[in-house]
């Protein structure tokens, strides 16, 4: 008998409002998946567009994609947003990248943080961030009775104070690795980020979809990074 090796399936699923997704006729050799949260649009050379609310950030269309694809995910998943050119060194500019990395352990990121001692505020800290300070004070970026740490821990009653992390919502991971969790795990998630424009539970998972599918096996990876990280700024600075 013969045996025919089954040819992997990739997809590429993008999280779409507004941004020119132009540069993705460069990559049919994905499977494109667009779920739009803004106005509708068409375009020839992308057929599978899904129209969706504007809710929950991100993490909205990826719980919303594998909840509704659990039983048919294609064998690895690359989430990214619209535009992959301006969260600097957390994406890498070419999706097939991502490709060349996933295979030691299924799950890749273009570049690791870390959570640690100081990371684990109610709010992540976000009423800091310049970039969501107004939006925070403004209240256009929703409130939780679950803290940061106490959010984590009820999914993750084991996780370290030490975790391995990424930044951006961009990240290439495996059928195996999402299968791991049963479908009303993501379903409970997708209904807390279903509620809002802009929740912060939707900050909480970006910095915890790593730990979700490693359980923490890139730690000493994130510590390198977090160097890399800011040797590269020092430079920018200076």
């Amino acid at each position: 008998m013969i045996n025919i090796k089954k040819q992997m399936v990739n997809s590429l699923i993008i999280s779409r409002f507004d941004e020119n997704l132009k540069w993705l006729e460069d990559h049919q050799n994905f499977n494109i998946i667009i779920y739009n949260k803004g106005k509708n649009f068409t375009c020839k050379s992308l057929k599978n567009i899904i129209n969706i609310d504007n809710v929950g950030r991100e993490s909205h269309t990826w719980l919303y994609h594998i909840v509704e694809n659990y039983n048919n995910l294609d064998d690895v998943s690359i989430f990214l947003q619209g535009r992959i050119d301006d969260l600097d060194c957390m994406s890498y500019k070419d999706p097939n990248i991502y490709l060349k990395k996933i295979n030691k352990i299924g799950f890749a990121v273009s570049r690791l943080g870390l959570l640690g001692p100081l990371h684990w505020g109610h709010n992540v800290g976000i009423e800091h961030i310049p970039k969501y300070a107004s939006q925070w004070n403004k209240n256009e970026i929703s409130r939780s009775k679950y803290g940061f740490r106490k959010f984590a821990k009820k999914l993750f009653p084991e996780i370290p104070i030490f975790v391995a992390t990424s930044y951006g919502g961009c990240f290439a991971v495996k059928k195996e690795l999402i299968l791991k969790y049963k479908v009303d795990f993501y379903k409970k998630l997708l209904e807390t980020v279903s509620k809002h424009k802009n929740p912060i539970e939707g900050h909480y998972l970006e910095r915890l979809w790593c730990y979700m599918f490693t359980k923490n096996s890139l730690l000493i990876d994130s510590f390198k990074d977090v160097v890399k990280t800011k040797l590269e700024r020092s430079k920018l600075i200076k």
